[in-house]
């Protein structure tokens, strides 16, 4: 069992990451968003990023209903 200390430090380190994961993912959707605005196809989106296509639509579909 870790201590309390490592405990801690890491409860902190995964808080981190997740706040550094929520800007990434908003920095992300913009983009996606201003590359499908532009006329990018979605295919091409998804081959130059990884994203998946539904997370794509997923996307595209928030953004509409904002």
């Amino acid at each position: 069992m870790t201590d309390t200390t490592t405990r801690e430090a890491l409860e902190f380190a995964l808080t981190n990451w997740a706040s550094q994961r929520r800007i990434a993912d908003r920095a992300r959707d913009a983009l996606v968003l201003q590359a499908i605005a532009a006329g990018i196809p979605k295919y091409r989106v998804f081959t130059l990023t990884g994203i998946a296509r539904t997370t794509i639509d997923r996307i595209v579909k928030k953004a509409g209903s904002q």
